[in-house]
């Protein structure tokens, strides 16, 4: 799993390769927090389990990464890693559902530190596509 930044005029584009769709929607969670502070020092302290769904793949990442974005505003809840235990599309209602924890703590800036305030997930330039084995995301993050 791996992802990168890539150039954008004002905001911040992210590129995730993966072997899996959920290793993808981890990525996202960690590129998407390191753009705001430093993981590194974020310890695995507490634990928080979410359920999305969503109409489509590109829904479910987008509401994924705005479902962290909230806890991190209104909880003030530092991500140290995600662990997506699952996502399946339901085909009777034609949707996508998505499992996973998150650890984490309380958002100290002293230890984790400040880089750029997230506004938002964003669908700019967002694709999901899988080629030969591997999942590929964009997606760009209003800052």
């Amino acid at each position: 799993m791996v992802y990168s930044y890539l150039d954008h005029t004002s905001d911040v584009y992210v590129h995730i390769v993966s072997d899996s769709l959920e290793g993808l929607f981890e990525e996202a969670a960690k590129a998407t927090f390191e753009v705001m502070l430093d993981t590194t020092m974020v310890k695995e302290r507490d634990l928080l389990e979410v359920e999305i769904k969503a109409k489509d793949i590109e829904q479910l990442l987008y509401m994924w990464v705005d479902h962290l974005l909230l806890v991190f505003d209104s909880k003030s809840f530092a991500v140290a890693r995600a662990k997506v235990e699952e996502i399946k599309k339901a085909e009777k209602e034609n949707s996508y559902f998505l499992y996973a924890k998150i650890y984490g703590e309380e958002y100290d800036p002293k230890k984790h530190g400040h880089k750029v305030g997230v506004k938002a997930m964003t669908y700019s330039l967002m694709r999901i596509f899988q080629v030969k084995g591997k999942w590929e995301a964009y997606f760009v993050l209003d800052i």
